[in-house]
């Protein structure tokens, strides 16, 4: 329901809106159903992973793995099976270069070709709307 109430000046002018409550509702529901795609398109962006090692014995990549886990604990690691190659994946970037940083680290602890490879990433947002790696 609106109403308006003018005067023949400028000086007084008076308007009231009254909303029905079913609005907000729809609001929030609206809020919350785009919050849920925007949450599941965020979960497998383009980015960069870096790439420990591929090659068909399961238990070094296994070992290596266990490794990498240890050595760079506030880093995901992935163990991935492409047949017939076991291969270790470790971080989420969004930049090759962020990647490179990692790279660089791991280059110094592993011996062997370590390298930044495409990949599909999980990406979380923080509380305060932020996206974090």
């Amino acid at each position: 329901m609106v109403s308006a109430c003018y005067a023949q000046s400028d000086t007084l002018q008076h308007i009231t809106v009254t909303r029905d409550a079913r609005i907000d509702l729809l609001l929030q529901k609206n809020r919350e159903i785009n919050e849920e795609l925007y949450l599941k398109t965020l979960k497998n962006m383009d980015g960069f992973r870096v790439q420990v090692i591929s090659t068909n014995d399961r238990q070094k990549a296994l070992d290596l793995k266990t490794k990498m886990m240890a050595d760079f604990p506030d880093e995901p690691t992935y163990l991935l099976y492409h047949a017939p190659y076991f291969k270790i994946h470790i971080g989420n970037f969004r930049t090759r270069e962020d990647a490179g940083v990692l790279m660089d680290k791991i280059k110094k602890a592993v011996s062997g070709s370590v390298f930044v490879v495409p990949s599909k990433v999980v990406i979380k947002p923080s509380k305060d709307g932020e996206l974090l790696l």
